[in-house]
């Protein structure tokens, strides 16, 4: 499973959630964590619309199982990955 993190460098909420966002993968050593910034990694973003920040993007074997934003406290994505890992 991929666990990527859509944010820009120039957001204080996305600056707040980056540690407990790797804080996280410690949890889940199966998947793997991403940091993409979504105007230095433009190229890799794409075309994805990112409307709010934190936006998630999760994948299991290319395809796509979640994508949005998400409240900026952890315990939302902790969620989230348990029940994906499940499904």
């Amino acid at each position: 499973m991929n666990v990527t993190c859509l944010c820009a460098a120039w957001c204080d909420t996305c600056a707040d959630y980056r540690d407990g966002f790797f804080a996280l993968a410690k949890e889940f050593p199966r998947a793997r964590f991403r940091w993409l910034d979504v105007e230095d990694d433009a190229a890799e973003v794409g075309e994805r619309e990112v409307e709010n920040f934190p936006t998630l993007l999760v994948e299991r074997d290319g395809a796509e199982l979640f994508y949005g934003p998400l409240p900026p406290q952890h315990e939302h994505l902790r969620r989230l990955i348990r029940s994906l890992e499940t499904s």
